[in-house]
């Protein structure tokens, strides 16, 4: 999928960057977050905040997309040790729409699935509105010369990306996730 140059140019990052400029000068996996107050999106930050370096050792830039105003985005970030990542908000989900991520159904958002692979988790569920719309899906894209190169895309909220499979690899084949279904 390539990305329409004017679009990626349009959208700023939090330190002021354009996204057409990261993605044309950078590996770039840009990870598009559910609502902070989804369990599962802390998951994703955690998980993420592991994996940074070796981001950066594989010259991959980390930038977030979320539905929050920078400052509520900022707190989070911080809390998961990832305040050094770029992140763009989002608030009127624009950009989610550009990359095809819906608002989920009741089963992607709710199903037994969903259930139990929360409980599993010990970080909670927040519902205050500020932190993103309840209902969007999320999903994660590697872009290399302002193309999608790889993707993963969500089934359900509880879906687990391998972040490492995803940034490397850099063909136009998206990483199947029927297997997590």
């Amino acid at each position: 999928m390539n990305l329409e140059p004017e679009i990626l140019e349009a959208i700023y990052t939090n330190k002021g960057n354009d996204l057409k400029q990261l993605c044309y000068t950078n590996r770039v996996l840009l990870v598009f977050l559910r609502h902070f107050g989804c369990t599962f999106c802390r998951e994703s930050l955690k998980d993420l905040s592991d994996l940074k370096n070796s981001f950066a050792e594989n010259k991959i830039k980390l930038v977030f997309v979320h539905m929050a105003e920078d400052r509520i985005a900022d707190a989070y970030l911080t809390h998961y040790q990832l305040d050094d990542i770029e992140h763009i908000s989002d608030l009127d989900m624009s950009l989610y729409e550009y990359f095809g991520l819906q608002k989920g159904t009741y089963r992607q958002l709710y199903g037994l699935k969903v259930w139990m692979r929360g409980i599993t988790l010990n970080y909670g569920l927040q519902t205050d509105e500020n932190l993103g719309n309840f209902q969007q899906m999320p999903g994660v894209f590697l872009i290399e010369n302002g193309s999608v190169a790889n993707s993963f895309v969500h089934k359900t909220a509880a879906d687990k990306p391998d972040y490492l499979e995803i940034a490397k690899l850099s063909n136009s084949n998206s990483i199947s996730n029927e297997e997590n279904a």
